[in-house]
């Protein structure tokens, strides 16, 4: 498979992974892992609360987060003392930030949903996720998730192929 097949799974698993299950952060970050074998069960499950802008309220984007988790996997280091490996982290997350927000206007979920899908739904409130599911929310934002983990692949594809 080349990476550019690779991608094209990511981003296509992603996105059926968010609209069949929903859960951005955990949608963006698992097409990663098990492609470009990354992390454990463990960085899954810590991504899971991070959706729909942290726990529902709208603020940084899960997929966002999920890609930086995954770009973390990749960049970070174990070794606190590793001064060289926490920059690089750092300015890693940092690029991906800049794409992302480039590519989508923001990073924070409530201003994604506006710019996509005309409004923000409060997804805690059981009413405006109903609404949000009726009105095909999970169809926009299922591309919004495909999009944000092939980039975060495309960027640990990269990292890689320097090492």
């Amino acid at each position: 498979m080349t990476n550019e097949e690779i991608l094209d799974t990511i981003e296509k698993e992603a996105h059926d992974y968010e609209l069949k299950y929903h859960g951005c952060s955990r949608c963006a970050l698992r097409p990663i892992q098990e492609h470009l074998k990354l992390g454990d069960g463990w960085a899954l499950k810590a991504a899971t609360p991070l959706a729909a802008g942290i726990g529902m309220r709208g603020e940084t984007c899960g997929a966002l987060l999920g890609g930086i988790m995954a770009i973390g996997m990749v960049t970070a280091s174990e070794d606190f003392a590793d001064e060289a490996k926490l920059s690089e982290a750092l300015t890693a997350a940092y690029r991906y930030w800049r794409r992302f927000v480039k590519e989508f206007g923001s990073p924070r979920c409530r201003d994604i949903q506006l710019a996509k899908v005309g409004r923000y739904y409060d997804l805690s409130d059981i009413r405006q996720y109903e609404e949000a599911r009726e009105k095909g929310f999970y169809d926009v934002v299922s591309n919004v998730v495909g999009k944000a983990s092939r980039m975060a692949a495309q960027m640990i594809v990269e990292q890689l192929g320097k090492k």
